[in-house]
Parts: C-alpha cells; sequence; structure tokens
C-alpha cells in the first residue's frame, strides 16, 4: 500500500511511485514499439529524399590604415571611430551592385538539373555537359523550366517542362524562339552517355542576387578585431565556394579601382599643370637665347649677378607664395564642385593641418560614395556622413582663408624687397636690367616646372605600389558533411517522438478514463486499505459460480479473503453468527458473484452459512443457485408478516452447509420495509442457527438500503470493481467511511486484470498457473 501524507492546506498527498508509472506504459509495449517504427521509418525516408545543404565559409581581414600625426590629434576628438570602418565594409560585402556583378560573372542566372537516384533533381553546377549563354528572354522561360536532350555532340532537342519537342538545333547556334534569345555550348570532357538529358531553369537577375544577398551571412569573428568571417548555406558545396570566391574577388577589385581612381585623378592634375609649365618655360628659355643672341650677351658683371642672385632668391620665394596662392584657389574650385575622389591640390599643400583636413574629407566622401551605393537616402549612417563632410568642408574653407591673408601678408613684403632690388637693379646697364629681368622669369618657370614633376613621381610611386586594404584569411572551404538536415538530431527527435505520441495517446485515454484503474485510484481518494482482491473471473463462468474446492487462482483468494474475516470486526470474538454485508457503488460490480462464492468457501470450513438476497429490487441470488421458490415466499413476505422465518431458508446444491432466503415477491417499497423493525429480529434468530450470514444489498450509491442495515451487521465489504466502478464514487465511499454508519468498512476490489493493472504490470503472469489443478 502507498502511503498518502496531507499538504498544508490539508489536502491528501500520494508519493510519486515511479515503478507505477512506468509499469503504466510497459504494458503498452507493442504500442511503442510500433510507434518508434513508424517514427524512424518516416525519419529516414525525410532524410533520404530531402536535399542536404552544407555550409560554406571564408574568412577576410580588413587591414588597419596607418595614421599621420595629424591624423592621430583628430582621432581624439571623432566620438564614432573603432569599429566603424568595419561595419562600413560589412554593408560593402553584401551591397548589391558586388552580387549583381557576381550574378553575372558566374552566369547563376541558369541552372542545371539532372534526373537524381535518390531524389528528383540534382543540380550539377561545374559538372554540367552543356553550357547556356542567355541574352533577352522572354517571360516563357522563367514560367518553367526547359530539357536539353543531347542527341550527339554537334545536335541537341528542345523540350518544354511536358517533355514535347520544341525543336532541334546544332550546339552554339543562336536559338531564338518562344523562349527568348540564348545559346547552348557543349562540353565534350564533361559529357557521359547516362546524362543525356539536362534540366535547364532560368532565374530573373534581380531575385537571384536578392537571394544570395539575404543567403550571405557577414559577422566579426572577435569584437577586437578586424577579421571577418563570411558564411553561405548552399545544396552545391562548388557552387557556394564560387559565388564567395567571385564575391571576394569583385570586392578586392572594387577597393583597388577606388584607390587607382583617387591616384588617376591627382596625375591628371599634375599632367595638366606640367603641360602648361613646359610651354612657358620654353618661351622663357627661347627669349633668354633670342636675348644674347641679339645683344652679344656672354657674361654678367659681378655686380650684376650679386643682384641676379638676390632677385632671383627673393622671385623663388613669391613664386613658391603664388603657387600655395594657386594651389589654395584649386582647393577652393575642388570644394565648390560635386567631384568626389581626391583633392586635386592636396600633394602640393604644405600646411599639415590642411593636408589632414583634404585627407578627411577624402575618406568621408569615399564612405559617403559607397553609403550611397548600398544604401536608402535616409539612412542615418549616410546622413551622418553627410554632415561630418559639410563640417570637414566648411573647416577646410576656414583654413583656405586663412591661410591666404598670411600669403597674401608674404607675398606683398617680398613684392616690396622686389622693387627695392629693381631700384639698385637700375643703376646696372641697361643690357644687363634687361637680361636680370627675363632671367627671372625663367628661374620661376623652371622651380614650378621641378616642383609639378617631384609630386609626379611620388604620385606615380604611390599609384604603382597601390594595394588593396584587406587579405584573404581563409579561403572559401565546406566541411564534408551538411548542415541540415542533421541526421543525429533528426533521429533523435523521430525516437521522443515515437516515444511520446504513445505515451501521450495513453495518458490522455487515462485522464479522460474515470474508471478504477488501480489500488492508488482507491486508496489515495478514500483512505482505505484494500482488505481483499478477486482476480477477473473466467470467461464461460456458469452462473457466477466457481469450484472453491479446486486450487485456482480466483478459489484461493476466496480463501484468502475468507481467512481475513477474523480482521474484518477488528478481531473481536463472535460467540452468535457473524453477519456479513456487501454492497457496492452501482450495480453490477460482483455483489452477488463475491456473495455466493464466498459464502460456498465458508461452507467448505463446515460452518453453517446462509445468505440473504436483500437486493428487493434485482435480486440475482436465488436464479443463480436454481431456486424458483424465491419468487413465490422469501423476505418481502417475511418483512410484512406474512411469513415466518422457518419457511423461507431453503438448502443449495453446492454445498449441504450453505442455505438461502431468497428476496421473495418485489415490493413497491424496500426501504420502508427494512426500516419496519422485523428485520432486526430476523437476523437476531439468523446469527443462533448459522454462523455466517452474508446479505446480499443494493448499490449503497443508488439507494438507501444498505446504510439502513449498518447497525444490524458486523461487517460490511464495499466491492469496487476493476475497470467499472467509476471514480467519482470514491469521494462517495470517503464519506460513508467518515460518517461511520457501518462498524467495520472494508473494500473488496474485485473483476482485477493482473495482465494490464497498473499495479502490477507484467511478470504477474505466473499467478495465472500458479495453483492450477493439474490434469491427471
Amino acid at each position: 500500500m502507498t502511503e498518502t501524507t496531507t499538504n498544508f492546506l490539508g489536502e491528501k498527498e500520494t508519493p510519486f511511485d515511479l515503478r507505477l508509472f512506468f509499469l503504466k506504459y510497459l504494458r503498452y509495449w507493442y504500442w511503442f514499439v510500433l510507434s518508434i517504427g513508424l517514427t524512424l521509418g518516416a525519419a529516414y525516408w525525410y532524410l533520404r529524399y530531402t536535399t542536404p545543404i552544407y555550409q560554406v565559409n571564408a574568412v577576410l581581414l580588413i587591414k588597419n590604415q596607418p595614421k599621420s600625426s595629424a591624423e592621430d590629434i583628430l582621432k581624439e576628438v571623432e566620438a564614432t571611430q573603432g569599429n566603424k570602418i568595419v561595419e562600413n565594409e560589412i554593408e560593402l560585402l553584401k551591397s548589391r551592385s558586388l552580387m549583381l556583378r557576381v550574378v553575372d560573372d558566374l552566369n547563376l542566372t541558369v541552372g542545371y538539373f539532372k534526373q537524381g537516384d535518390v531524389r528528383s533533381d540534382e543540380e550539377i553546377y561545374g559538372t554540367s555537359p552543356i553550357w547556356v549563354y542567355s541574352g533577352k528572354l522572354t517571360s516563357a522561360a522563367y514560367e518553367g523550366p526547359v530539357f536539353i536532350k543531347i542527341l550527339n555532340k554537334q545536335q541537341y532537342e528542345l523540350q518544354d517542362q511536358d517533355g514535347q519537342p520544341k525543336g532541334r538545333y546544332a550546339f552554339s547556334q543562336n536559338v531564338n524562339n518562344e523562349y527568348g534569345r540564348f545559346r547552348v555550348f557543349f562540353n565534350d570532357s564533361l559529357y557521359h552517355n547516362d546524362n543525356n538529358l539536362i534540366k535547364v531553369a532560368f532565374y530573373d537577375r534581380e531575385s537571384v542576387a536578392q537571394r544570395y544577398k539575404s543567403a550571405i551571412k557577414v559577422e566579426l569573428l572577435n569584437q577586437k578585431s578586424t577579421v571577418l568571417k563570411l558564411t553561405l548555406d548552399d545544396a552545391v558545396p562548388t557552387k557556394g565556394k564560387a559565388v564567395l570566391n567571385k564575391l571576394l574577388e569583385a570586392y578586392t577589385y572594387s577597393a583597388l579601382a577606388d584607390k587607382n581612381r583617387e591616384a588617376t585623378n591627382t596625375l591628371q592634375f599634375i599632367d595638366e599643370r606640367l603641360r602648361l609649365i613646359t610651354g612657358e618655360l620654353d618661351n622663357v628659355e627661347r627669349d633668354v637665347e633670342t636675348y644674347k643672341s641679339t645683344k652679344g650677351i656672354t657674361d654678367l658683371s659681378a655686380e650684376g649677378n650679386l643682384f641676379l642672385g638676390a632677385v632671383k632668391d627673393n622671385d623663388a620665394k613669391l613664386n613658391e607664395v603664388d603657387i600655395q596662392l594657386k594651389v589654395l584657389d584649386g582647393v577652393e574650385s575642388y570644394l565648390k564642385s560635386s567631384q568626389s575622389g581626391v583633392a586635386p591640390a592636396m600633394l602640393t599643400v604644405t600646411d599639415p593641418i590642411l593636408i589632414e583636413l583634404l585627407t578627411k574629407l577624402n575618406e568621408l566622401q569615399t564612405q559617403q560614395e559607397k553609403y550611397a551605393r548600398t544604401t536608402q537616402l535616409d539612412n542615418p549612417f549616410l546622413q551622418t556622413v553627410n554632415a561630418q563632410v559639410a563640417n570637414t568642408k566648411s573647416a577646410i574653407k576656414e583654413s583656405v582663408d586663412n591661410q591666404r591673408k598670411n600669403l597674401l601678408v608674404t607675398r606683398t613684403s617680398l613684392q616690396q624687397l622686389n622693387n627695392r632690388f629693381e631700384s639698385s637693379i637700375r643703376t646696372i646697364p641697361r643690357k644687363e636690367r634687361e637680361f636680370v629681368s627675363i632671367k627671372r622669369q625663367q628661374g620661376i618657370k623652371e622651380s614650378l616646372y621641378l616642383l609639378l614633376l617631384q609630386k609626379k613621381e611620388e604620385t606615380a610611386i604611390s599609384y604603382a605600389s597601390t594595394v588593396t586594404d584587406s587579405r584573404v584569411v581563409d579561403d572559401p572551404y565546406s566541411p564534408p558533411y551538411p548542415i541540415k538536415p542533421n541526421k543525429t538530431n533528426i533521429y533523435l527527435v523521430a525516437f521522443l517522438t515515437g516515444l511520446l505520441l504513445p505515451m501521450g495517446f495513453i495518458s490522455v485515454k487515462n485522464l479522460l478514463n474515470d474508471k478504477v484503474q488501480s489500488r492508488k485510484d482507491i486508496e489515495s481518494e478514500t483512505g482505505l486499505a484494500i482488505f481483499g482482491e478477486i482476480m477477473k473471473k473466467p470467461k464461460g463462468l456458469k452462473d457466477n459460480i466457481i469450484d472453491v474446492a479446486q486450487n485456482s487462482v480466483i478459489a484461493e483468494q476466496f480463501k484468502i479473503l475468507r481467512a481475513n474475516l477474523q480482521y474484518a470486526a477488528g478481531g473481536e470474538e463472535m460467540n452468535d453468527g457473524q453477519v456479513i454485508l456487501l454492497t457496492s457503488s452501482i450495480s453490477g460490480e460482483g455483489k452477488s458473484f463475491v456473495s455466493i462464492n464466498l459464502a460456498s468457501s465458508l461452507a467448505l470450513l463446515n460452518k453453517k452459512v446462509i445468505i440473504l438476497e436483500l437486493d428487493l429490487r434485482k435480486p440475482k441470488i436465488a436464479s443463480y443457485l436454481g431456486l424458483t421458490t424465491g419468487k413465490s415466499r422469501g423476505i418481502s413476505n417475511y418483512l410484512i408478516g406474512q411469513a415466518e422465518i422457518g419457511d423461507l431458508i431453503h438448502s443449495t446444491v453446492l454445498h449441504p452447509n450453505l442455505y438461502l432466503i431468497p428476496s421473495g415477491p418485489i415490493p413497491p417499497n424496500p426501504s420502508e420495509l427494512l426500516s419496519n423493525g422485523r428485520m432486526k429480529i430476523l437476523l437476531s434468530a439468523l446469527r443462533k442457527q448459522f454462523d455466517y450470514i452474508i446479505i446480499d444489498t443494493p448499490p449503497v450509491a443508488l439507494v438507501a438500503d444498505a446504510p439502513l442495515l449498518g447497525a444490524y451487521v458486523d461487517t460490511a465489504f464495499y466491492l469496487v470493481r476493476y475497470g467499472y466502478t467509476p471514480k467519482t464514487y470514491m469521494g462517495f465511499l470517503a464519506n460513508l467511511q467518515a460518517s461511520k454508519k457501518f462498524k467495520s468498512l472494508n473494500v473488496i476490489f474485485n473483476g482485477v486484470d493482473y495482465r494490464h493493472s497498473q499495479d502490477y504490470g507484467y511478470g504477474y503472469g505466473y499467478a495465472y498457473k500458479y495453483g492450477e489443478d493439474s490434469k491427471s
């Protein structure tokens, strides 16, 4: 028996019994075997016909650009640094423009499939014996696939999706039909005789680019690094590797193109200036040559050379100031224009702060261009970059204005100095003075020409050494096993599903079943211990009567019940006969069956036993025992004073010591008859004649007959039938025990099916063989 406890609310609690929990399901083991077999079979077929998906990975390193000292100063006041550039590169890698370039380069708008051995279609990317170059296609090409049947190495037949031929064509021939314009090429090295029919699917270019753009994942491997991991899931790993390879190639080309465009703009600016200066320098040198030849000048005087040197140095400084002013004019023109890229005159700027501002403007405009290609106009990152570009241009304009003011002051000072030198030179002979003036112009042009040549060489060297800011750390690779479907997880889920389905069905079935299924259902609800158990009666039992003299299991159970009767009345010694009452919750729980066979078992002990058929509404015992007198004279006759006790007692054929008082005619008021006091007189008289008086009564939950007899009986047996008695009546039984209407109330669990009972489960089958009569 399982002991019950009480919680703080006074409610009964039964400890969890793990053994009974498993036994409840173990008796349906064949359900579990069938369910698990079906779910594992379904998992097998699912894995067999589901296309596996592989994961392709690549690792890319984004290099950090070295910073100048001026950049370091500005870096401290810049609020958004850190991973901002890396995040821009992530967006660029997932941009639509790059993906369209990948789709075009790999011709991903055409797919090739063959009939698979297991699955219906299997893509043969990179191993198809044909290759289709599509021109302008019609909508019919996108509505369904077409089939190309290879007839020989020179010809093929075009078929629609229904297998209907659409014409024969030669390979590499231009085809213009209802599908549009395309050409089919043949690759002899990939051709196999068993691969004659190729399914070709055409896809929309934008749709393919959008699908791969959404499928590719780019993420930082570490928040403190600039290493990016690119991931793509695809059913064909070779195709996924090709897509990632081409994407990285397009990304590298795009970065190099941006850098080369910046260097090209600078070289173009310098070349334009050189062409102008070269022409001016040639003119000045011709003037010098002409002047010397016409004037016959071969050398200047020492004084002339002294003034000429001073004027030349001063003119060089003045020329440098003019160059800086022109550079500032170029910077202003650049700021006013909408041109992006490097500032044309940036390489000739000497002020470090202005250089830094121009460099920063160049970087911001590069970011602005990337964002403009990959995001919408209202994107917050693009708006932030636009604001930074405007602020930087404002700072550059302010710096240019300040430098122009300073240069103009310096220029004025140098011109004044030149004026003084010219006053002195006037004292030199006219020819020398004229020659110095020409020579001074020549020096100006030479210094400017040399400066531009130097900047051109620097830019050319920078252009030649241009490298990308990224490096592929790991080329695209794919593990040999698919990421989905995961065979281990699928089989595990199938196995668990196979377990849970019958468990859930059994649990729901038990929840919906309101019949008593186990001792626990009785003991936990009533608090009463099971006094005895009677197994399910054998099929074909005639008149509910068993041979209790045999050693069958059910006969032994009645003998055990008989042996325990001395404890039913609390162990009291009876001087007169013991009165035993049998009742139940509803009809059909085996009261008559137990009454007859318990009485027969007691009679075997040479005890005088009598059965009172007190179910005055539906009597059955007399008919089971083959008596017909019960219909004429019985207990109902005695209770109304129409018969004496001696006229009621009948012997039975089961045993000489077993007697019966039938119910008699069915009265209209059984409860009133039992309450008239004659029942007490009857039982008192029978106690003196018999050792045991067994009373069969109607269901206590339906009529009040049994409680009316409670004061006259020594022991009351309440029958609960396995799988028949509703659990709701257990509360009624508990109330009956609490009300103390019977001196001793005991429970007999009748009709127990040991093969399916939750209390026993399997392993109890030996009871069916134990004690059976051996055949002679």
